[in-house]
């Protein structure tokens, strides 16, 4: 699987393919992310409702995101649209003190 395009080329470049290397499972449609060559693969999560609209392309049922992890006392996620190849961190709130993921 290939994300196609990465919007944020900034200057005036045209967009280009973006650097992970994408998988997707054709039987159960799990998808997974690598950054590198030999790395293990991230799985990605499809969002769901207004979460899956892209916010810069406006595709529907677009927005994937990876695991989430803690980073200065707030949990974290990565999210990719699989349409335009934007993504973008973005905060989910404050981390549980019990070290639990989100709700």
């Amino acid at each position: 699987m290939e994300v196609l395009f990465r919007r944020n080329g900034w200057g005036g470049r045209e967009p280009r393919p973006r650097p992970e290397l994408w998988w997707r499972c054709q039987r159960c449609g799990w998808l997974g992310c690598q950054n590198l060559p030999g790395e293990r693969l991230s799985p990605m999560r499809r969002l769901d409702g207004d979460e899956a609209v892209c916010f810069f392309c406006g595709e529907d049922e677009s927005n994937v995101a990876g695991d989430p992890w803690e980073e200065d006392g707030e949990l974290r996620d990565w999210v990719v649209c699989l349409t335009c190849g934007t993504s973008n961190t973005r905060r989910l709130g404050r981390a549980p003190r019990d070290g639990a993921g989100p709700d």
